[in-house]
C-alpha cells in the first residue's frame, strides 16, 4: 500500500509545484506581454482591438518619436540620469558591502555583533521610514538635488552587506585560507587574493539586487530631487503623465503624448532590468545558492 502511495504523493507534489509556477507565470507574465505589445499600437488600437493584438512598425515609430522629442528629448535625459544613478549606486554599494561583509564574517573585533544587529535592523526597516532622515542629512551636506546626493543615499545597501556576510561565513574554503595564513599572507592579501576572486557569484548577486533597487527607486528620488532635469525614469514617468494629459482627455503640451507613449516609457523602465537579469542569470543563480554549503 505504501509503495503505491509514494508515486501518487510525488505526482501530487509535482502537480502542485507546476500549478503554482503556472499561476506565477500568468500573474506576472501576462501584464508584461500586454505591455510590450501595447507599445507597438496606436491609441485607437488600444481602445478597439483585442488586448494582445500586435501593432505596426509605423505606429511604434510614431510613438517613439513623440516620446523622445517631448520637451526637448526629456525622456532621454531621464534615462541617462537613471543610468548614472544606478551605476554610481551599484559601485558604491559593492565598495561598501563586499569588504564590510568579509570583515563581519572573518574578523573578530569589538562591536562586531552590534554592527551585524544594526545591519539586520536596517534591512527590515521600511525605506519610507528613513527618507526624512536621509533628506535632512543630505540637506545638511548641501547634496539635495544633486547627482552625488542620490547616489550616496542609494548606495546604502544593508542587504548587500548581509548577503556577503553569509557568503564569506559559509562558502570560503577554510583549508585554503589556513594555508595562505601559514604562508604568511596578511588579512588584506587574504581578502584580495583569495576571498575576492572566489566571490564573483555573490558580487553579481549584490550588484543585481542593488541595480534593481536603484533603477526602480521612486520615493527617495522624488524627495531628494526637485529639478526635472535631474529626475530618474520612475519620477520622470510620473511627471510625463501628469504634465502631458496622457491619461485624460486634455490636450498635450508640445507633442501628442497619449497612452501609447506612456506605455513605451514604462517599457523603458522595465526593459533594462529584464535584460540584465537574463545576461547575469547564471551568476545570480549561483550567488543565491552559494551559501548553501559550508566551505
Amino acid at each position: 500500500m505504501s509503495t503505491r502511495q509514494a508515486p501518487m504523493r510525488l505526482n501530487l507534489g509535482r502537480f502542485v509545484v507546476f500549478a503554482i509556477l503556472a499561476f506565477a507565470v500568468c500573474f506576472y507574465g501576462i501584464p508584461l506581454l500586454w505591455l510590450f505589445l501595447a507599445g507597438t499600437r496606436s491609441e485607437a488600437s488600444l481602445l478597439t482591438d483585442p488586448p494582445f493584438a500586435l501593432g505596426t512598425w509605423e505606429a511604434f515609430s510614431r510613438t517613439w518619436t513623440n516620446l523622445t522629442t517631448y520637451n526637448n528629448f526629456q525622456i532621454i535625459t531621464w534615462a541617462t540620469n537613471s543610468l548614472i544613478y544606478s551605476v554610481g549606486g551599484v559601485l558604491l554599494s559593492l565598495v561598501a558591502s563586499i569588504p564590510g561583509g568579509y570583515a563581519l564574517a572573518q574578523s573578530e573585533f569589538p562591536g562586531r555583533k552590534l554592527i551585524l544587529t544594526l545591519t539586520l535592523i536596517a534591512m527590515i526597516t521600511p525605506s519610507t521610514a528613513v527618507v526624512l532622515p536621509i533628506f535632512l542629512e543630505m540637506n545638511l551636506l548641501g547634496l539635495n538635488n544633486t547627482y552625488a546626493g542620490l547616489i550616496l543615499a542609494s548606495g546604502f545597501f544593508p542587504f548587500g552587506v548581509y548577503l556577503t556576510y553569509v557568503y564569506f561565513s559559509t562558502s570560503l574554503p577554510k583549508g585554503v585560507m589556513d594555508s595562505a595564513r601559514v604562508d604568511g599572507a596578511n588579512r588584506f592579501e587574504l581578502f584580495t587574493r583569495i576571498a575576492l576572486p572566489l566571490a564573483r557569484p555573490i558580487i553579481a548577486l549584490v550588484a543585481f539586487f542593488s541595480f534593481l533597487a536603484i533603477w526602480s527607486n521612486y520615493f527617495l528620488a522624488f524627495v531628494l530631487l526637485s529639478d526635472d532635469k535631474l529626475y530618474n525614469l520612475p519620477v520622470g514617468l510620473t511627471a510625463l503623465v501628469s504634465g502631458s494629459g496622457a491619461l485624460s482627455n486634455l490636450p498635450s503640451n508640445d507633442v501628442p503624448i497619449k497612452k501609447p507613449e506612456v506605455v513605451l516609457a514604462a517599457i523603458l523602465v522595465v526593459l533594462p532590468v529584464l535584460l540584465i537579469f537574463m545576461a547575469a542569470q547564471r551568476f545570480v543563480r549561483s550567488g543565491m545558492l552559494s551559501g548553501a554549503e559550508k566551505g
